[in-house]
């Protein structure tokens, strides 16, 4: 069954884009993530499906490449019509998923897209999860690598979920770590929580990494993460996400 529902809306265009603002601890800032796409799905009734419902049937059908690739081309679209507007400098951040890293086919998709829509490249900040890296080590490097030398930015995303592999961050061209949101929950007053945070946000400055709070919901645990010296927060705290206008 979810296979397809996957497929007839891939087929007839019933994805949509969330987006949730990225702000920095310090102020204005001259680069950086501004805001995160997300994706949602809409069925035949026009109920909002979100993406825990259908990404894990999706990665079990070897969908996630042909829904990347939506999520890519629909974000350029977007910001090349200005649906989607970034402040100067800054740029949004795109999540992309193991399957996708290892399609050959991909990173030439993401060239040519970027050149079709005219977006600048530093607009764009991809969002690879740590497992991902560490399981994917070559593709992720080539990935990264040729991707980063025409301009676009790279984060780190669930950092802490994969403590392992931490021996591996030096050689790719990371721009941003995003902690883990389970690490963010309770962190002022989980000691383990904040021992944890404590070393990644150290780790992050040794590796030059700039550092994001995702999933940052109340204020105390804002003001917390501010103290710790975080660069960017992102969560209900900040902005809910919502949906952005359809680009047709």
């Amino acid at each position: 069954q979810w296979l397809q529902r996957l497929q007839h809306a891939l087929k007839e265009n019933q994805f949509e884009l969330f987006v949730q603002p990225i702000i920095s601890v310090a102020g204005r800032v001259r680069e950086g993530p501004a805001l995160e796409v997300l994706l949602r799905m809409r069925d035949e009734s026009g109920e909002l499906i979100l993406p825990e419902q259908f990404l894990g049937s999706a990665a079990r059908y070897q969908l996630m490449s042909h829904i990347d690739r939506w999520v890519v081309q629909a974000t350029l679209t977007a910001i090349a019509s200005g649906a989607l507007r970034l402040p100067d400098e800054r740029s949004c951040a795109i999540n992309l998923s193991g399957q996708t890293l290892g399609d050959e086919d991909f990173l030439e998709f993401v060239v040519e897209a970027l050149d079709h829509t005219g977006v600048a490249p530093s607009q764009l900040c991809f969002e690879i999860p740590e497992s991902v890296v560490v399981t994917n080590l070559d593709h992720a490097h080539r990935f990264i690598n040729v991707l980063h030398g025409i301009g676009c930015r790279f984060a780190l995303d669930d950092f802490g979920n994969g403590i392992g592999s931490f021996s591996n961050l030096k050689y790719l061209e990371i721009d941003y770590l995003k902690i883990d949101g389970n690490y963010i929950r309770d962190l002022d007053t989980d000691s383990v929580n904040h021992a944890m945070v404590t070393a990644m946000i150290k780790l992050a400055r040794t590796l030059d990494f700039q550092i994001v709070a995702e999933q940052v919901e109340d204020q105390a645990s804002f003001e917390t993460v501010r103290r710790m010296g975080v660069d960017f927060v992102q969560g209900y705290v900040v902005e809910r996400p919502h949906a952005l206008p359809t680009v047709h």
